[in-house]
Formats: C-alpha cells, structure tokens, sequence
C-alpha cells in the first residue's frame, strides 16, 4: 500500500516522501495517529535566487502557492488513507496555533527528520538531501503503520551563512543534535518580530526567505 501511495503522491508533483514514528513527539489530543508521512514540494530556484536582502513580492505569493497545493496533497493522501479503513489527519503546511503566531502543532522537520530525508541545518530549516532547505512541507498523521528510517548527521560543518545573513540575528549558529531545543538553534519570536516589522508590505510579515536563499545545500542545483 505505501507503494501505492507514494506513486499517488509523486504523480501529484511531490518531490519529497518519507515516512516515520512520530509516536514520541506528537500531542497528547493526536497520540491515536502517532506515523506520519512526510510530503515535500521543491520551491522554485528562479524564485528564491531573487531573495537577497529580503522577501519579494513573488516569493510571497509561491510560498502561498506551494502552501495551498501542498494542503490539497495531504487531503488527498487523508482520503486514500480512510478508503483503505485507516484514521489520518492533515497537518497544514504552513499554520500557527500559539497566541505569539510563530509556533504549529507539529512540527514537520521532526517528522522529515526522522524519515531520513535530511537534517536539521544550523538556521533550524530541514535541509533536505536533493533540494537543501527550498522545500515547503506538509505532514499526514495517521494510525496506519509506516517504517521510520535512521536520523542522518547535520552536515553544514563550520559553514554558518544563514547566521551571519539573517537581517534581525535570530539565528545562533549552533549545530542541531538529537535532544537540542529548536530555541537554542533560532529565536522564532525575534524572527517573527522581524518580519512583521520589516515586511507588511511585501510579504504581510509572514516571510523573509533569506536563510533559505543563501544555504548553499539549495544553491547546488542552481
């Protein structure tokens, strides 16, 4: 069955698929649904080359885009999933539940991270093996069974790029490791502060971009 749906998926213009245990890691309202797949689609090079000094206005609007055909995907593999008598449940690519506006349910690096896909760079982004961090994601949730694989080492070295571009400094430059608090790699509360400070007018202060631009695990297919 998973063959199945992965074809479904890629046939859909998936670019990444995984899947993992996520048993330890999901709240307490979703521990019924504790195996996720982990569904990824590459963002545009030509895009995000021109996100220099900040977002631009097209960047906003593919990174809506990709959002909302990434949302159509997971309802999709949701459906395939109940027809096959399993529970799932869709968690939106790009979402916040916290009253600050900076934090979702579930994080979905946790769930690509342990579906082998990639590592979790410096500037907190999943760094994914083909595409670096220009990749947006969407996760299913779901009490079907499905294999994990072994975390991958982070790989960015001595390179801190995204640390010495990031506009507001959010951004530490401290290596992710197994147990590492997403705190202690970014400040999301400043990064958010940043953009909605900086970027109303082009972005409505939801994006910057800039740490995904610069990665050069993302420029290597540029």
């Amino acid at each position: 069955m998973l063959d199945v749906l992965e074809r479904l998926m890629r046939e859909l213009g998936i670019d990444v698929f995984g899947t993992s245990d996520v048993s330890d890691h999901v709240q307490e309202r979703l521990k019924s649904t504790p195996y996720a797949i982990t569904l990824g689609i590459r963002l545009s090079d030509a895009v995000m080359n021109e996100v220099r000094e900040g977002p631009t206005k097209n960047y906003f609007h593919h990174y809506r885009t990709v959002n909302a055909y990434l949302d159509m995907c997971a309802l999709k593999c949701v459906i395939f999933l109940q027809r096959e008598g399993y529970d799932a449940v869709a968690i939106p690519a790009s979402q916040t539940t916290n009253e600050a506006g900076f934090a979702g349910g579930f994080q979905h690096e946790t769930a690509a991270n342990l579906a082998g896909l990639g590592f979790i760079g410096k500037s907190g982004l999943f760094i994914t093996e083909g595409y670096g961090p220009r990749v947006r994601f969407a996760t299913v949730l779901t009490n079907c069974r499905f294999p994990g694989k072994e975390l991958k080492e982070p790989q960015c070295g001595s390179c801190s790029l995204c640390a010495r571009k990031c506009p507001c400094g959010a951004i530490t430059g401290k290596a992710w490791t197994k147990g590492t608090s997403r705190d202690d790699i970014v400040d999301a509360a400043l990064c958010s502060k940043h953009m909605k400070d900086k970027y109303e007018m082009t972005g409505r202060g939801a994006v910057c971009g800039i740490c995904v631009s610069v990665c050069p695990f993302g420029k290597r297919r540029t």
